[in-house]
């Protein structure tokens, strides 16, 4: 490959005088097909929350890497990942994004029917073609967990462990929300974002834009008392709270009320209101260089939704997250500028203050190791 700037370990390493990764690793398409089949084809990426697939027949499809996956959940109570196509002629089997199946997975097509663990159970005339061997013929699979109330997936032939790609976050947000598997899903805004992957994440991982950009938000998460801590592979950012009308509400007598939000290899981002009733998700699947699809999800405990938390759930679709959408636009612009020049410098404080940029430096370390080896 030939830019006009490389990344460097250099430039990241040391976080008081970090620079961003070069602009071509948002923009380049090349870039991206690497990133895509080295890092979302071989890591494991979360895909949803486990409410999605606790009931035995239920499964979901996400799109990721190019490929379409079904994760579901057999009548033996295991779950299990299928890419979403049948072996006879390369027939989609499911369309919907979600939904119960029956004890079988039927193809559309020629109807060959499938066990929830894989193996073929009919195809019509198999009795009348020469060596066939209906024993020899299941649904191609790949790799899925259950970790820390969520669903993850890889497609490597032998993933690493998940703790050793996350070691200690299942800990730290389970600590921090214990009930993390009770939630319920109650609404989930999908978008298809003219945006990198690694802009959104860069976005999120700091606060240097609350202020100005998130002025409800900030109205409530006080980002002068605002911690960013960096872990291998995640960050974790913890700001003081109090209860605002322009956004979260919760009970003052609650002690140390905080937010949390996390960020995890590669690209999923935890939110924990303070209240400690319900969480936000922000799960990426790059499909280009430019163009990420985004689930932003939001779960409470409870299922039927009181006045207040259908009022956040309006305030979350009109407001915040429209907010962060137009500044990762922006950048996936401003970024293919000729008048952009090249990297930008990052601004991290010496103090590790709120609104300093550490977090993106340590992100961006990770990257060019990755690129690098």
């Amino acid at each position: 490959m030939t830019f006009e700037h490389t990344i460097r370990i250099k430039d990241h390493e040391d976080l008081d005088n970090a620079w961003t990764i070069p602009a071509e690793y948002y923009t380049s398409d090349e870039i991206y097909k690497i990133e895509d089949e080295r890092i979302f084809a071989t890591s494991w990426v979360c895909v949803a929350h486990v409410s999605e697939v606790a009931a035995k027949n239920s499964y979901i499809t996400r799109e990721l890497v190019g490929e379409s996956l079904v994760i579901v959940r057999g009548r033996d109570d295991v779950l299990r990942g299928f890419y979403n196509v049948c072996p006879h002629r390369g027939h989609q089997l499911l369309s919907e994004p979600a939904g119960k199946a029956k004890n079988v997975i039927t193809c559309p097509y020629h109807s060959w029917a499938f066990k929830l663990d894989g193996k073929l159970v009919h195809a019509n005339n198999c009795e009348n073609v020469n060596n066939f061997d209906k024993d020899a013929i299941s649904l191609s699979s790949f790799h899925v967990v259950e970790h820390a109330g969520f669903i993850y997936v890889s497609l490597a032939k032998e993933p690493q462990p998940i703790e050793e790609q996350l070691p200690g976050f299942a800990a730290h947000m389970s600590e921090r929300m214990k009930n993390v598997k009770d939630l319920k899903l109650a609404a989930r805004f999908i978008s298809n974002t003219p945006a990198n992957w690694k802009t959104i994440v860069d976005n999120y991982i700091e606060c240097y834009h609350c202020p100005t950009n998130h002025v409800s938000f900030a109205s409530s998460v006080d980002v002068n008392i605002y911690e960013h801590e960096l872990h291998e592979n995640w960050t974790a950012q913890i700001g003081a709270a109090k209860p605002s009308t322009d956004s979260y509400q919760f009970d003052e007598t609650i002690v140390d009320p905080n937010f949390t939000g996390y960020w995890a290899w590669p690209s999923t981002m935890f939110n924990l209101p303070p209240g400690g009733d319900f969480m936000t998700v922000i799960y990426e699947f790059p499909v280009s260089a430019n163009e990420t699809t985004q689930y932003y999800d939001i779960y409470f405990l409870n299922e039927e939704l009181n006045q207040y938390q259908q009022d956040l759930v309006a305030w979350y679709r009109d407001v915040f997250r429209p907010e962060d959408l137009r500044l990762v636009e922006s950048v996936q612009r401003g970024l293919k500028s000729r008048g952009y020049p090249g990297q930008g410098r990052i601004m991290s404080d010496a103090q590790r203050s709120g609104i300093s940029e550490h977090a993106v430096a340590h992100f961006h370390h990770t990257l060019a190791q990755f690129h690098l080896g």
